[in-house]
Protein backbone atom coordinates (compact mmCIF):
# COMPACT_ATOMS: atom_id res chain seq x y z
CA UNK A 1 0.00 0.00 0.00
CA UNK A 2 1.17 3.14 -0.84
CA UNK A 3 1.46 6.70 1.22
CA UNK A 4 -1.35 8.25 -0.88
CA UNK A 5 -3.74 4.88 -0.10
CA UNK A 6 -2.90 5.10 3.27
CA UNK A 7 -3.92 7.90 3.68
CA UNK A 8 -6.44 8.41 1.42
CA UNK A 9 -8.36 5.14 4.02
CA UNK A 10 -7.32 7.19 6.96
CA UNK A 11 -8.63 10.98 6.14
CA UNK A 12 -11.56 8.56 5.14
CA UNK A 13 -12.11 7.01 8.09
CA UNK A 14 -11.97 10.53 10.44
CA UNK A 15 -14.54 11.76 8.48
CA UNK A 16 -16.55 8.59 8.48
CA UNK A 17 -16.37 7.94 12.35
CA UNK A 18 -16.83 11.69 13.07
CA UNK A 19 -19.97 11.86 10.97
CA UNK A 20 -20.61 8.81 12.90
CA UNK A 21 -20.36 10.52 16.06
CA UNK A 22 -22.53 13.54 14.77
CA UNK A 23 -25.23 11.63 13.69
CA UNK A 24 -25.64 9.52 16.36
CA UNK A 25 -25.16 13.32 18.72
CA UNK A 26 -28.20 14.48 16.94
CA UNK A 27 -30.52 11.51 16.72
CA UNK A 28 -32.95 11.32 19.62
CA UNK A 29 -32.90 8.18 21.85
CA UNK A 30 -36.69 7.22 21.56
CA UNK A 31 -36.90 3.86 23.24
CA UNK A 32 -33.78 1.54 24.40
CA UNK A 33 -34.21 0.00 20.96
CA UNK A 34 -30.35 1.27 19.05
CA UNK A 35 -32.55 2.18 16.19
CA UNK A 36 -29.79 4.41 15.56
CA UNK A 37 -27.39 2.25 14.92
CA UNK A 38 -29.27 0.52 12.09
CA UNK A 39 -30.25 3.57 10.60
CA UNK A 40 -26.50 4.03 10.24
CA UNK A 41 -25.22 0.80 9.43
CA UNK A 42 -27.91 0.73 6.45
CA UNK A 43 -27.16 3.61 5.28
CA UNK A 44 -23.39 3.27 4.97
CA UNK A 45 -24.16 -0.62 3.69
CA UNK A 46 -25.75 1.50 0.80
CA UNK A 47 -22.94 3.72 0.52
CA UNK A 48 -20.51 1.11 0.20
CA UNK A 49 -22.72 -0.73 -2.38
CA UNK A 50 -22.95 2.16 -4.57
CA UNK A 51 -19.07 2.57 -4.21
CA UNK A 52 -19.14 -1.21 -5.26
CA UNK A 53 -21.15 -0.49 -8.31
CA UNK A 54 -19.61 2.80 -9.37
CA UNK A 55 -15.59 1.30 -9.15
CA UNK A 56 -16.75 -2.62 -10.53
CA UNK A 57 -13.23 -2.30 -11.88
CA UNK A 58 -10.94 0.25 -10.36
CA UNK A 59 -11.48 -0.67 -6.73
CA UNK A 60 -7.79 0.67 -5.93
CA UNK A 61 -8.55 4.26 -6.66
CA UNK A 62 -8.06 6.40 -3.93
CA UNK A 63 -11.83 7.49 -4.32
CA UNK A 64 -12.92 4.26 -3.73
CA UNK A 65 -10.28 3.32 -1.02
CA UNK A 66 -11.06 6.72 1.04
CA UNK A 67 -15.13 6.18 0.52
CA UNK A 68 -15.32 2.56 0.32
CA UNK A 69 -12.21 1.42 2.74
CA UNK A 70 -12.11 4.64 5.20
CA UNK A 71 -15.39 6.56 5.42
CA UNK A 72 -17.89 3.42 4.94
CA UNK A 73 -16.01 1.29 7.52
CA UNK A 74 -15.52 4.05 10.36
CA UNK A 75 -18.60 4.65 9.43
CA UNK A 76 -20.88 1.38 9.73
CA UNK A 77 -20.32 0.43 13.30
CA UNK A 78 -19.42 -3.57 13.85
CA UNK A 79 -18.38 -2.77 17.73
CA UNK A 80 -21.60 -0.93 18.51
CA UNK A 81 -24.04 -3.42 16.75
CA UNK A 82 -22.25 -6.03 18.84
CA UNK A 83 -22.46 -4.52 22.06
CA UNK A 84 -26.13 -4.00 21.72
CA UNK A 85 -26.55 -7.18 20.93
CA UNK A 86 -24.43 -9.03 23.97
CA UNK A 87 -26.66 -6.07 26.32
CA UNK A 88 -29.38 -7.33 24.93
CA UNK A 89 -29.23 -10.92 25.69
CA UNK A 90 -27.55 -9.90 29.10
CA UNK A 91 -30.86 -8.56 30.30
CA UNK A 92 -32.63 -11.26 28.89
CA UNK A 93 -34.18 -8.86 26.23
CA UNK A 94 -34.29 -11.69 23.72
CA UNK A 95 -36.84 -10.01 21.25
CA UNK A 96 -34.68 -6.66 20.89
CA UNK A 97 -31.65 -8.27 20.30
CA UNK A 98 -33.13 -10.76 17.28
CA UNK A 99 -34.54 -8.16 15.87
CA UNK A 100 -31.79 -5.89 16.10
CA UNK A 101 -29.58 -8.58 14.59
CA UNK A 102 -31.92 -9.43 12.12
CA UNK A 103 -32.56 -5.85 10.73
CA UNK A 104 -29.27 -5.14 10.49
CA UNK A 105 -28.10 -7.81 8.51
CA UNK A 106 -31.07 -8.07 6.42
CA UNK A 107 -31.74 -4.65 6.06
CA UNK A 108 -28.14 -3.81 5.34
CA UNK A 109 -27.74 -6.34 2.53
CA UNK A 110 -30.60 -5.26 0.95
CA UNK A 111 -29.58 -1.84 1.32
CA UNK A 112 -25.93 -2.85 -0.26
CA UNK A 113 -26.96 -4.58 -2.74
CA UNK A 114 -29.35 -1.67 -3.78
CA UNK A 115 -26.50 0.90 -3.70
CA UNK A 116 -24.84 -1.45 -5.89
CA UNK A 117 -27.58 -1.60 -8.16
CA UNK A 118 -27.81 2.00 -8.23
CA UNK A 119 -23.83 2.44 -8.68
CA UNK A 120 -23.83 0.52 -11.74
CA UNK A 121 -27.29 -0.12 -12.93
CA UNK A 122 -26.34 -2.15 -16.22
CA UNK A 123 -25.38 -5.16 -14.36
CA UNK A 124 -27.56 -7.50 -11.99
CA UNK A 125 -28.21 -6.43 -8.18
CA UNK A 126 -26.20 -10.11 -7.22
Amino acid sequence: MSSRQFFAVFFGGAIGALSRWGILELLPTITHWPWQIVLINISGSAALGVMVGLFTRSRDSLLFLAVGGGFCAAFTTFSSFTVEIASTIKTQEYFDAVSFLTASIVGGFAAYQMGKHVGNPNKAAL
